[in-house]
């Protein structure tokens, strides 16, 4: 067997090339990656120069030998199979490209010979080309957990039929382009290339690693569909340009879904159980933002011991508190900070709202300043609600037929509800809003989703308006759902009054015909109109707009509560649009 026998698809990891590769080094990784082998080698050259007959130079090392596994539909069979793995390493002046099979993570052998490529640069691959892209995978920038976080789009051309008001705040991390007949798949994130083509021999594997690492150095931002994306950036860099940590938002929704269901308990480290007050306590500390100062948390803000440590890519969270308490359940234990620290569950602000933070990775919206303007024309300050002292205004009499006049929810019905035909009361339960109103006068359809929260005193910050954002964000899909769901819960609550009052859920509809009727209307009308509407009378849009308009200076120091504000309403938004439904929030003027 000799190396003309070589014969390997052009799908590789490319990776600059600090300084050549010492054979030492290369022997000692092959000897490492190939531990489990079984027999000899096919392969183990290192090092060896070889020139193409269009004379590219390039030096080349191969390890190949088979190794025995079970396959991937059994489990403890017992039963093996045999598979050939290889590791194909061209050094090509100075850029290191890695060919593998059944060989995981070579290139951490490498790490102090070789850096990645600049994000862009595999983004902007051959942009300036004008390629067709076929299909993209894309990761969602908000920090927000009630939005989809993922998701792929394909198409003959997808170039003009993806919204720039969506691909602003998405991040690709796979996509795939076609110049002329030729078809590119780029990973950005494992800086991989893949071109489909035959197979090659060593011969043309270099002239392709040559030509593709050469177009890598020469890549400039210069495809107009990858522009209107949101960017990838370093923390790294984050913190060298001069900006800070100056918030925190800890995501343990899942650990508390668990206590509160029994699926789990929390415990001291001597073992003992933590009582109902002191979880409530626990995680009503944990659901507000936490202001980093020097990378301390303030107590003032938030009793909560705690501390931040930026590496190059990721924040680790310290707490003497969070690592006393123990997360017991069924399968495994482990402390809050083990937990945050391994899922990444949390969000950091900067000194500035461009950049975020989120589960292991840092975004640049570089369109966010400049939507400042949009976002304020979402906020209604039409509406009264000086006189609201409450949500619901609870405990509520036998006898109560509305909700007393000084609740949000009478204000809501009272005053935006009231040039609607029908309105749902849908709190408590499996709610899809507070309310949901229907308009079917004229030649109007129109169906709003109503989720009220209440403070009682003037807010800005972001726990509050979080949580009526995700209520709203992980029901949003609701405004498109089918009347069967609807007749569902009509049956199930909405014929019944509200918990034990006299206060009917429905109203404008004395029956589920009439309710099914206003429903088909609004169904057959194809411009018929879906809003999310926030009731926020803990915000004023004039407060609002002073702070937000000082945001739009670069220089601005901002705030951490407005910068995680804004994100939210950001967040709130675009997933509105992307749905195709309208985003108001009612507040105070």
């Amino acid at each position: 067997m000799s190396i003309d026998d070589l014969c390997i698809s052009k799908n590789a990891q490319f990776y600059k090339l600090n300084k050549s590769l010492s054979a030492t080094s290369v022997r000692k990784a092959f000897r490492s990656l190939s531990e489990d082998r079984v027999g000899n080698y096919l392969f183990n050259i290192v090092r060896q120069q070889h020139t193409t007959i269009t004379g590219n130079d390039a030096t080349y090392s191969l390890v190949a030998y088979k190794v025995q596994a079970e396959p991937s539909f059994l489990s403890g069979s017992g039963v093996t199979e045999d598979k050939y793995a290889y590791l194909l390493l061209l050094e090509c002046d100075d850029a290191l490209v890695i060919l593998k099979k059944y060989i995981d993570s070579p290139e951490k052998l490498f790490e102090k010979c070789i850096k990645e490529y600049e994000y862009d640069k595999f983004c902007h691959f051959f942009g300036s080309q004008h390629p067709e892209y076929e299909r993209v995978a894309m990761k969602n920038m908000s920090i927000s957990n009630a939005v989809i976080r993922s998701r792929s789009l394909e198409a003959k051309s997808l170039n003009g039929i993806i919204p720039t008001a969506s691909s602003s705040r998405s991040i690709p991390t796979n996509f795939r382009m076609k110049i002329g007949t030729e078809v590119y798949t780029l990973t950005p994130s494992t800086s991989r290339v893949s071109h489909r083509d035959k197979k090659s021999s060593l011969d043309g594997l270099i002239d392709w690693a040559i030509e593709t690492k050469n177009e890598l150095n020469i890549t400039t931002n210069a495809s107009e569909f990858l522009n209107n994306f949101a960017s990838p950036i370093c923390l790294e860099d984050i913190i060298k340009s001069g900006h800070v940590v100056v918030g925190l938002f800890l995501d343990v929704s899942e650990i508390e879904e668990k206590v509160t269901t029994g699926t789990a308990t929390l415990k001291t480290t001597d073992g003992t159980a933590l009582t109902n007050i002191q979880i409530k306590k626990l995680f009503n500390q944990l659901r507000s933002p936490i202001r980093i100062i020097n990378n301390e948390a303030d107590f003032r803000w938030v009793k909560i011991p705690l501390s931040i440590t930026c590496a190059k890519t990721v924040i680790t969270v310290r707490s003497s508190l969070l690592s006393s308490i123990i997360v017991e359940d069924s399968t495994e234990e482990y402390t809050l900070t083990g937990y945050l620290n391994k899922e990444k569950t949390f969000s950091a602000i900067f000194d500035t709202p461009t950049y975020s933070y989120y589960s292991r990775s840092c975004f640049e919206d570089g369109s966010l300043l400049e939507s400042i303007d949009y976002i304020l024309n979402v906020f209604d300050d039409s509406f009264n609600f000086g006189s609201v002292a409450s949500e619901k205004e609870k405990p509520h009499l036998n006898t109560l037929d509305r909700f007393p006049t000084s609740s949000l929810f009478r204000a809501v019905e009272d005053g935006y509800c009231q040039s609607y035909d029908i309105t749902i009361c849908d709190d408590m339960n499996d709610e899809w809003a507070d309310h949901i109103a229907i308009k079917n006068n004229g030649a109007v359809s129109e169906i709003a989703f109503i989720h009220s929260k209440f403070v009682k005193k003037d807010t800005y910050g972001a726990s509050a308006f979080h949580e009526v954002v995700a209520q709203a964000l992980k029901n949003i899909g609701r405004t498109q759902a089918d009347k069967k769901l609807f007749k569902t819960k009509y049956e199930n609550e909405w014929d019944q009054c509200y918990e034990s009052t006299q206060i009917p859920r429905v109203t404008g509809a004395t029956n589920w015909s009439d309710l099914e009727n206003a429903l088909d209307n609004l169904n057959q009308n194809p411009n018929a109109i879906k809003k999310i509407v926030l009731a926020t009378p803990f915000l004023r849009k004039s407060k609002l707009t002073s702070e937000l308009r000082k945001i739009s200076n670069p220089n601005y120091k901002c705030k951490p509560h407005y910068v995680q504000l804004i994100w939210l309403i950001n967040t709130f938004v675009s997933s509105c649009r992307e749905y195709g439904v309208q985003a108001h929030i009612l507040c105070k003027p």
